[in-house]
């Protein structure tokens, strides 16, 4: 018998039998030739051979013959005679289990979603490997199912084209074990958008699970060696693909798994760019995305610093033979632009900007980063300098091995590039960020949730859960304030409370539930920074300034006129190309929504009156709260992943919600707001802008007119009296809410002792335990207002004080809330009818 016909006769898995080696359902086995954590060895039963990618491992492709060669240490005439031997007993071919080949793996499925609802094995897998269980859709099938396949695993769906569930995948929560029902088919975590112009390949489907939220076309491939005829058949019919990631594991086996793959896609679908980001030595991406505090933040910046496939190497060459080196696939002459830096590949080297073009028509200040022979050389120049040019040309020069004169050539055209790209940009106008590519999974979930007939209710449950203890109704109105950035009838929230009291918290917890790119978030403000912003910079976004009392009064008129006119106009000095100096108006697009945090808001009266005033809750009941989760947190008692999970969620359903669509209020004469508040006008045309975002709000429940406009129910004006009602009352109120608060603990404290009680300030200090600076501002305040008055005392030994004015807030309070709720419930009575309002003839 020659060797080629035992090779015919003998399958590998014959082989493999012999020695009590069965791979997995993935085709993958633990390799016996070196100490393998993780099955890193292929079996290859159409060509009869294995293969093992582990970099630690000699062991490459071996056929039959070889691998009893290998495994018994013989001559390779031993193992010529025992496969002959072997090969004359009948084969161990592979067949389908016959249970598994009937399995309906959509029932399977469904039952497996059940499961993770009723089990906490795999809630608390999931947690552990940060994976969000209702955004992705991951069932759990317990050690108890009547079917064997899958038992102890997560399961994930395997969908088609037409989101049909056709496959599904197990993960062993104990243990490295990972499973395919039989004829595995379809892609996860969907088939992409047929536009997409960018798509990541994982090597696992926990990892293409964990890059879900990076806001990615993601794919999962099934292992080092898992690119499957339908991964090649999706990728050549994309019409508009320019760009494939490669998101491998950082050893070696994912190294050389990468530059395989990477070769294939080329051959497969030539000019597509294929990149690959590099993880840490010996991580994968869900073991990096568990690692990181801020995963979002990190893989964004691996996903900046990705390379061509094949980079490497080509540096590594030149290296050795100390020859400049540049990517095959940039030309000179092209400038890429990235999210964050701007990258030309020259004759000498490769450059990237980082920052951006800084300095007028008269400068080109840049921040470069100069790479050749696999060293970096850094550094800050002017470009129209021609001695910094000179200087930079003869040191990088010298660091990285390279001709002066090439290098100098690079830096003229990357200089013309620079100044094009600078034209460009600063004619170039985006009304709108461009639209972020949601997967249909967590569209769908999103748009389950905004349909929900209790959607306030809920949202309300889902900020609370999302890391905002208490401060139920602020917590809802602040969220509301913040969506209406994108409209053109924005909102603004001030925030009051005393030092301490959770007000920044408060307001950069709501920022971190809306998308980043629509967020501006500031510490501090300088006198005319608002005026250099670019003309549409800050045209729909959301303003945050944590301390609004650092502000001058310069950078205060700008905030204000930001919030009332939408725009900033300031007339400049500039230099022209000629040298010459002109005047030049300088225009600042709004609008804008803010949120902002004060301890004084009573010298803020212009910004009160454009705002919606929130008092922070300071009560007990919400500082036992506070202390409580603080607590509970620091025990490792709070699920931060479910908190994240819900904020990248709350974003997802903001940018579902059209908040351009036009709202029309056939309610809008029948509410009549107290008319003891202050600067009334600006108050009611607060409240019918916050009706409007509820109706946005609610947009996939309300109907709309035959223009298109959605129309206001009842419901939508109850909903806007609840929320609304205490920033409705402090505007009714004389006295602030931070004021008010401290009043009314101080009238509880005297009215203990008898209403003519005489108090000093010490006492005051230390009954209500406060510092003596907040308490001096407060009775400062009543002692001018006439709320309080001195009766006695000597400066030098204490002067004494009581109250002068009893006011009553809950009789107002009660009142006002009596005379909204009746206003609404005539409304409900008049045009509610099964639930809905009736139309009148002009909104049908």
């Amino acid at each position: 018998m020659s060797i080629p016909e035992i090779k015919s006769r003998l399958s590998i898995l014959t082989v493999l039998s012999h020695y009590s080696l069965e791979p997995n359902s993935n085709g993958m086995l633990k390799c016996p030739f070196h100490d393998d954590a993780k099955a890193s060895m292929r079996v290859y039963a159409d060509t009869g051979t294995v293969y093992c990618f582990a970099g630690s491992c000699d062991t490459e492709s071996l056929d039959v013959i070889d691998f009893i060669m290998k495994m018994d240490k013989s001559t390779k005439r031993e193992a010529i005679m025992k496969a002959k031997q072997w090969a004359g007993v009948e084969q161990i071919v592979p067949k389908a289990n016959p249970v598994e080949a009937q399995l309906d793996v959509e029932a399977i499925y469904k039952e497996s979603l059940a499961g993770m609802q009723r089990t906490p094995t795999g809630k608390a897998y999931c947690s552990r490997r940060k994976l969000d269980v209702s955004g992705l859709g991951i069932g759990y099938r317990s050690r108890k199912s009547k079917e064997r396949w899958g038992r102890g695993c997560i399961i994930f769906p395997l969908l088609d084209e037409k989101d049909n569930v056709v496959s599904l995948y197990g993960r062993a929560v104990k243990g490295p074990g990972h499973y395919y029902t039989a004829g595995r088919r379809g892609l996860f975590p969907e088939y992409p958008n047929r536009n997409v112009k960018q798509l990541v390949l994982t090597e696992s489907v926990i990892d293409a699970a964990s890059l879900v939220y990076q806001e990615r076309n993601m794919l999962a491939m099934y292992g080092t060696n898992g690119l499957t005829e339908e991964h090649k058949q999706l990728i050549v019919g994309l019409p508009k693909l320019e760009e494939i990631v490669l998101a491998l594991d950082g050893d070696e086996a994912g190294r050389k798994a990468t530059e395989v793959v990477g070769s294939e896609l080329k051959q497969l679908r030539p000019g597509l760019r294929v990149t690959t980001i590099e993880l840490p030595e010996g991580e994968d991406v869900n073991g990096y995305w568990v690692s990181q505090e801020d995963a979002l933040e990190a893989f964004n910046k691996l996903f900046d610093a990705r390379r061509p496939v094949g980079e490497v190497e080509l540096k590594e060459i030149a290296a050795k033979i100390s020859l400049p080196v540049s990517a095959p696939e940039k030309q000179p002459s092209e400038l890429e632009v990235g999210a964050h830096y701007l990258s030309y590949v020259g004759e000498a080297a490769r450059y990237r900007i980082r920052g951006g073009v800084r300095g007028g028509a008269d400068s080109l200040k840049v921040s470069v980063q100069i790479s050749a022979s696999g060293q970096d050389y850094r550094a800050k120049v002017d470009l129209y300098e021609y001695k910094q040019s000179q200087g930079l040309a003869e040191q990088a020069a010298e660091v990285l091995g390279i001709r002066k004169d090439l290098l100098l050539r690079d830096l003229t055209l990357l200089t013309d590039l620079l100044e094009q790209h600078r034209e460009q940009a600063g004619n170039e106008r985006s009304d709108r960020p461009a639209e972020v590519q949601i997967p249909k999974g967590e569209r769908v979930t999103a748009l389950s949730f905004l349909k929900r007939s209790d959607l306030l209710e809920q949202l309300g449950d889902y900020l609370g859960r999302s890391g905002i203890v208490g401060e139920e109704k602020s917590r809802l109105l602040l969220y509301l304030v913040a969506l209406s950035h994108a409209t053109d009838e924005p909102l603004h929230a001030l925030v009051q409370g005393t030092s301490g009291s959770g007000k920044t918290h408060l307001i950069t917890k709501i920022a971190e539930l809306l998308p980043d790119e629509e967020v501006i978030t500031l510490t501090r403000v300088t006198d005319s920074s608002f005026y250099n912003y670019g003309r549409d910079e800050l045209r729909h976004k959301l303003i945050v300034l944590e301390d609004l009392d650092g502000l001058k009064e310069e950078a205060l008129l700008a905030f204000r006129e930001l919030q009332s006119r939408g725009r900033l106009s300031s007339s400049t000095s500039v230099k022209d190309q000629s040298g010459n100096i002109r005047g030049q108006v300088r225009t600042v697009l709004g609008p804008v929504a803010s949120l902002a945090a004060t301890t004084m808001g009573e010298i803020y009266v212009d910004n009160l009156s454009r705002s919606l005033v929130v008092a922070v809750d300071e009560s007990q009941a919400q500082t036992e709260a506070v202390i409580d989760y603080q607590n509970r947190r620091a025990a490792g008692l709070v699920d931060t992943t479910e908190e994240k999970q819900l904020r990248l969620f709350l974003r997802t359903c903001a940018r579902l919600l059209d908040r351009s669509k036009t709202v029309v209020n056939p309610y809008a004469t029948k509410i009549q707001l107290p008319a003891e508040a202050s600067k009334l006008r600006r108050l009611n045309a607060l409240y019918q802008s916050f009706v409007r975002q509820i109706v946005l709000l609610h947009q996939y429940q309300r109907k709309s007119d035959h223009l298109g406009r959605l129309i206001a129910e009842p419901s939508d004006l109850q909903a806007a009296c609840d929320i609304l009602f205490d920033a409705i009352l402090l505007k009714v109120d004389e006295l602030d809410g931070a004021l008010r608060y401290f009043y009314e603990r101080l009238k509880t404290y005297v009215l203990a002792r008898g209403k003519d009680y005489e108090f000093s300030r010490r006492e005051v200090r230390q009954a209500l335990r406060i510092s003596k600076t907040q308490q001096h501002t407060y009775l400062t305040q009543l002692l001018e207002l006439e709320y309080v008055k001195q009766t006695g005392g000597y400066a030098n030994r204490g002067l004494l004080y009581k109250i002068a004015y009893w006011d009553n807030v809950e009789v107002i309070r009660s009142r006002i809330q009596a005379d909204l709720r009746s206003q609404v419930e005539k409304i409900q009575g008049k045009g509610e009818r099964h639930g809905m309002p009736e139309r009148t003839p002009a909104y049908q």
